[in-house]
């Protein structure tokens, strides 16, 4: 990747996935650092410590899964269907009330107040145009904790918990 980017190729490295440990083995031999590392990150996995370490270091972080088991129960995945969608969680539905905005806009909001970059998908123009509009309003400091505060470390992009048979835990 670094030679990409000293032949021009490429401006700048990513990195995807990586722990805070894969971070820091990283840096010790990069000549180039990552500009960014992308992260499942919602409010049912908020990684703190990772976010934290990232940011400290000058990289930038983008969240995936903004909406968490939103993306997979759509697949019928029993791991994402146990749990309540955010879209659909009191907490969500009840600042989005408050804020005058769409239960998804209250999610993407969070990760963009605290720094980060989402990378919703949707296909729906109207659904496209709300979460693009995500930086008009701020959520206050009390209830960013709230939110949060949801958190229970639960990652749904790992292969294991939808495909037990295959030993790939790759955030063990």
């Amino acid at each position: 990747m670094e030679s990409l980017v000293e032949k021009g190729i490429a401006r700048s490295i990513g990195i995807s996935n990586f722990q805070g440990q894969l971070v820091y083995d990283l840096l010790r031999t990069a000549k180039i650092r990552p500009a960014t590392l992308q992260i499942e990150h919602h409010p049912y996995l908020v990684q703190r410590d990772l976010v934290r370490l990232a940011q400290n270091e000058g990289i930038a972080v983008t969240a995936y899964s903004s909406f968490g088991p939103a993306s997979f129960a759509e697949f019928d995945f029993p791991h994402a269907k146990k749990l309540e969608p955010l879209l659909k969680h009191q907490l969500i539905t009840s600042l989005a009330d408050k804020y005058g905005k769409a239960p998804s806009q209250i999610l993407l909001r969070w990760s963009t107040q605290r720094g980060l970059s989402v990378i919703p998908k949707t296909n729906r123009a109207e659904i496209l145009a709300q979460n693009l509009d995500v930086t008009g309003f701020d959520i206050s400091e009390e209830d960013i904790e709230k939110i949060s505060a949801l958190d229970i470390n639960t990652r749904f992009n790992q292969p294991a918990n939808y495909f037990p048979t295959e030993k790939l835990w790759i955030f063990a």
